[in-house]
């Protein structure tokens, strides 16, 4: 199971996918896919866990991965 913490202004969000191949589980990956897109498209930070370490990313989705953060860009001044 993979899953996505979206840290925002209201605390975080927690979206989960299965890796199974079933109708569900190819629709929770579409939905994963659709957040980290545009998430990036707004202008969010998006890291990836790799070898237990977060890493910022900037690759494709990868359906497998252990886990994602988005982090909102900071606004103020």
């Amino acid at each position: 199971m993979g899953r996505i913490i979206v840290a925002n202004r209201r605390g975080h969000q927690l979206v989960e996918w299965e890796t199974i191949d079933t109708e569900e589980a190819r629709a929770g990956v579409a939905e994963a896919e659709r957040i980290l897109r545009e998430a990036r498209d707004s202008g969010c930070a998006v890291s990836k866990k790799v070898d237990g370490v977060h890493v910022l990313d900037r690759g494709a989705f990868d359906p497998q991965a252990e886990e994602y953060q988005i982090v909102a860009p900071i606004a103020g001044g």
